[in-house]
């Protein structure tokens, strides 16, 4: 395949994480080696400033971007663009100025639930799309931007079909989102559309619709824009850079996120490692992987081996999901697994179970303290709590949890839950108000 490439063969590329085996970053179709391994990004880092120089720069972006006219000179993810994607031409990023998030420290009831004392949540539901899909998003869709591709598709339940929807249409790129028909709300299914994206609504499960898209990738040529495209996993390294940043290029104890199909782990987990490797910091957080009860391949496997990459994949079985509030990660058989498993292993972390009840009491407590977050992120607090009780973390611990999603995105799940806090009355005098009130 012939392509006009910004990017040199010396210069960025793709690597199997099985075999090593090489391949171009744009000529890519299928998105897994012939020996069935995921693809990594790499890039030459040679030729690229110094950390001392980079984190200079880094700081003048945070505070210089109101004369600055395009997207992703706004963008908190392009900010890091020497350690993301640094031979791709500026004419080819795709952004929304996205990931300008606040991190902030976890508010008293919070603490107190979890047992964690200095807990901190990196709220990454303050996106254009109101999830953190947009930090990976942006980076896959210049990629595929300079790789001139004229169509994008994925398989979704919610935060990845609208945030490729808005992407691919700021780069008119058109987009096509396979969704398990009866397991979306009406808003998840509008979000993707009202970008302009291709909705098919198929009889099954997320996991059909991962395996549909996968064979569309593998026999009929589709440019997938799940994680399975490793291009997301490089804008999704933002996260760690975030926190460093953050915290005076410290990383903190511990780093929790939820776990759907694996890419924020594995981006975190890589970030982290890149970040060492060029001298940012001297050390690197362990990952705590957060699942719901009802979808829990990989915590439950991870119970089950001894610890060690080889023992973990050969525990690992894939499982039929059941009902959960936390439907974004409401997955059977996550197509990163493999990263995922890499990445907690290399950061001595850990995996914990969210049991139903628990996650969507954390959601509550946040927002107890005036924060509202989605139930993926309510997984990773009822996670955190657990390994607290369990010892695995500390209670004065530095902890960051990834909140992956707004919850104003799952306001009918957090409805259920919360109506009996609703009081109805069949008037409309002040003085049964003000009886209520007690007053």
């Amino acid at each position: 395949m012939n392509i006009t490439s910004p990017f040199s063969v010396n210069q960025t590329w793709l690597r199997c994480m099985q075999c090593g085996s090489i391949y171009s970053l744009l000529a890519e179709r299928q998105f897994r080696c012939p020996c069935g391994g995921l693809y990594d990004v790499e890039h030459d880092f040679s030729h690229i400033p110094t950390a001392g120089e980079l984190k200079y720069l880094f700081n003048l972006r945070m505070g210089g971007f109101n004369a600055r006219p395009e997207p992703w000179e706004q963008s908190g993810v392009w900010r890091y663009r020497e350690l993301i994607m640094p031979f791709l031409p500026p004419d080819q990023i795709v952004s929304l100025a996205e990931g300008n998030v606040p991190i902030v420290r976890a508010g008293h009831n919070l603490r107190e639930w979890t047992g964690v004392k200095n807990l901190w949540l990196i709220l990454e539901g303050m996106t254009p799309t109101g999830s953190f899909k947009d930090y990976g998003m942006t980076a896959l869709m210049s990629v595929a931007k300079a790789a001139g591709i004229k169509a994008v598709a994925c398989a979704s339940t919610d935060d990845t079909s609208a945030s490729a929807a808005a992407f691919a249409a700021a780069a008119r790129i058109k987009c096509s989102v396979l969704m398990p028909a009866g397991l979306v709300t009406a808003v998840q299914g509008v979000h993707p559309a009202i970008h302009g994206a291709f909705i098919i609504m198929l009889p099954g499960s997320f996991d059909d619709c991962m395996r549909v898209q996968q064979e569309l990738v593998a026999n009929y040529g589709v440019y997938p824009a799940n994680s399975l495209n490793p291009a997301r996993i490089e804008g999704h390294q933002a996260t760690a850079f975030q926190i460093a940043h953050y915290f005076g290029w410290n990383m903190p104890s511990w780093i929790a996120s939820p776990v759907g199909n694996g890419s924020n782990c594995s981006s975190v987990g890589k970030g982290m490692r890149l970040l060492k490797e060029r001298g940012f910091v001297t050390d690197t957080s362990r990952i705590l992987g957060c699942q719901s009860e009802a979808a829990c391949p990989l915590a439950r496997s991870w119970s089950n081996s001894d610890r060690t990459k080889k023992g973990w994949l050969e525990c690992y079985q894939p499982m039929e999901v059941g009902e959960t509030t936390a439907t974004a990660a409401r997955i059977g058989n996550p197509v990163s697994k493999d990263k995922v498993i890499r990445e907690v292993i290399a950061s001595n972390g850990a995996m914990e179970i969210a049991m139903e009840g628990m996650l969507n009491e954390a959601v509550a407590v946040c927002g107890s303290d005036g924060i509202f977050v989605c139930p993926q992120t309510g997984t990773a607090l009822a996670g955190i709590r657990r390994a607290v009780y369990r010892g695995v973390i500390r209670p004065y611990d530095t902890v960051v949890a990834v909140s992956t999603a707004t919850g104003l995105k799952f306001a009918e799940s957090a409805t259920r839950h919360l109506e009996k806090k609703i009081v109805r009355l069949d008037n409309c005098n002040t003085s049964s108000v003000a009886k209520i009130l007690q007053l």
